[in-house]
């Protein structure tokens, strides 16, 4: 059972969401038969409880005892269940969609012949999404769709649709650029991960439109067009341009998009800092905080391991530690709760190495168990640097030869096993290194600036002067 379908379905609700679909399924409009709910009452049972789901026959034994179901009965039950949690999910949906269901009602409205309730249904749909914040490409879409249908409910009305007519036109025209715009910021975005060059044949003639008339005011568009500014462009000019909107229209955008808006911009900061350009920290780090204050990187409530990761990183390299020992503990619960431990305790460890404290960070680095095989090696690595500037190096030989047997038994491949790898190389040497200034000691800073890759080369050729 616990690999059905209609097992994970349900696993994906929230005792809210079994409670709404409970009152779901007992209103005779959309489901007669009780069965069905007894069927649910007894698969939430165990989910409630966090026990596992016994087989199908023994989980139909407990939900209709002393009854006798064949295998054929059993499927067709389990599978009316998970249509009619799918009929649920689509009408939750369209309960948080107010704008499809404005539309809706004008539809059928229309159809029955009730042409001054569909006027007034669209009058109606107009004051709401004009007084809604949010000015998305969602936005754009329904006062496009709204004006169209007003102009085919209006047909015998040819001097007030004439009016109409030419309002829809440019309703058009804003809603495709504002779409297309969206889509060449994520076709731009994702093509370095997908290897492919994307069709931007038509994007002159929408820049050139957004350019004219104080097009590029209509909210929802400047965005966008900054965003494909910057990815066509590289220049830090529309960076700083979408930035600022982002600052001051952020509302206009809902969740989804506003996330995807946020980390256009939070990546070409780490492109940027690929580069070389370290300055970018506090850029990053400006933006995960913003983007934390409004909810922005938190999905659902729940924030990415990576994502956690990255903003300590960021706070560290901008000397916040303050703010990053703030950090940690307050969002370590919107982690997966098998990420929490590993990652709390790692960068808490980070954190304490920062301050110099390194007798807190071996004690927090030994304290988790790191599933994760690239959190294991970063946490192998920090443990190598503490030793090192302890001058524990004993400790470290043995820690350097661990390391090696653990590359060796783990499937770590391609660039991360060359750079660690790299580093325990570079370790030993710098290790074997004699106290004195020589041919040694710059054959060595050779080695380091030329080694790649290397990730800890900065912390190497400190590690040098030092």
């Amino acid at each position: 059972m616990e690999n059905t379908r209609l097992c994970q379905l349900l696993r994906s609700l929230g005792p809210v969401d079994w409670r709404a679909f409970d009152r779901f399924l007992q209103s005779p409009y959309f489901n007669t038969r009780s069965d069905v709910r007894d069927l649910f009452y007894t698969i939430r049972s165990f989910l409630e409880t966090r026990r596992t789901l016994p087989d199908r026959n023994a989980l139909f034994g407990q939900a209709f005892p002393g009854r006798q179901m064949p295998d054929q009965e059993m499927h067709l039950l389990m599978t009316y269940l998970a249509k009619l949690l799918e009929q649920f999910l689509q009408q939750e949906q369209l309960r948080m969609s107010p704008a499809t269901e404005d539309w809706l009602r004008v539809k059928a409205f229309y159809r029955l012949g009730l042409k001054k309730e569909s006027d007034r249904a669209i009058d109606k749909a107009f004051s709401r999404l004009e007084n809604a914040p949010l000015r998305s490409a969602a936005y754009h879409e329904q006062r496009h769709r709204l004006m169209y249908e007003q102009v085919r409910q209006h047909r015998e009305q040819p001097e007030e649709n004439a009016r109409h007519l030419k309002q829809l036109n440019q309703l058009l025209n804003s809603s495709l650029v504002v779409l297309w715009l969206r889509q060449a910021c994520l076709l731009l975005s994702e093509k370095a991960v997908y290897n492919m060059e994307p069709d931007t044949r038509f994007l002159p003639e929408v820049f050139q439109w957004v350019e004219s008339d104080n097009h590029i005011d209509i909210p929802g568009v400047s965005a966008y067009y900054f965003g494909c500014k910057m990815l066509l462009s590289g220049e830090e000019i529309w960076f700083q341009s979408l930035k600022k909107t982002l600052s001051v229209q952020g509302q206009a955008f809902p969740p989804e998009e506003l996330y995807d808006l946020h980390m256009m911009a939070i990546n070409y900061c780490v492109r940027q800092l690929n580069a070389g350009n370290e300055h970018y920290f506090q850029e990053v780090h400006e933006l995960y905080k913003v983007g934390l204050d409004s909810k922005t990187l938190l999905n659902n409530g729940v924030l990415s391991p990576l994502t956690y990761f990255n903003i300590v990183i960021s706070g560290l390299k901008t000397n916040a530690l303050d703010w990053v020992a703030w950090f940690i503990p307050q969002y370590k619960n919107n982690l997966e709760r098998k990420y929490r431990d590993s990652a709390y305790s790692f960068n808490m460890a980070r954190l304490h190495y920062a301050r110099r404290n390194y007798g807190e960070a071996l004690l927090m680095l030994q304290k988790a168990n790191y599933r994760d095989l690239l959190t294991n090696l970063a946490a192998k690595t920090l443990m190598l640097k503490i030793y090192y500037e302890q001058g524990e190096s004993e400790v470290l030989e043995s820690h350097l030869d661990a390391m090696i047997h653990f590359l060796r038994r783990k499937r770590v491949i391609g660039y991360h096993r060359e750079n660690y790898l790299n580093i325990i190389r570079v370790t030993k040497r710098l290790l074997a290194l004699p106290k004195s200034n020589g041919p040694a000691r710059e054959l060595l800073r050779t080695v380091i600036e030329s080694t790649d890759p290397l990730t800890e080369r900065k912390w190497f050729l400190e590690a040098m002067k030092g």
